[in-house]
């Protein structure tokens, strides 16, 4: 299920720059991936929610007994 909030309401389709920056607070994970690789992957009506639970994929973190704990997250929207 997708994280209640602003990227639940974001898609791909929404956002026009060319490179996507994908950050996490807490390990210190990195990176930018282009616009147009995402959308051939996973389609331009994804969610920023889905891209994030994808690109965390793996992540200890991301299913806590206390709720999603990942610092994941995209500083190009300022989330």
């Amino acid at each position: 299920m997708a994280r209640p909030g602003p990227l639940s309401d974001v898609r791909l389709k929404d956002y026009r720059e060319p490179v996507i920056e994908f950050s996490c607070r807490r390990c210190g994970r990195h990176g930018t991936i282009e616009r147009k690789l995402l959308v051939k992957a996973f389609g331009a009506g994804v969610s920023f929610a889905g891209l994030r639970r994808r690109m965390a994929m793996g992540c200890e973190r991301m299913q806590t007994p206390e709720g999603d704990k990942c610092g994941a997250h995209f500083p190009c929207l300022g989330t």
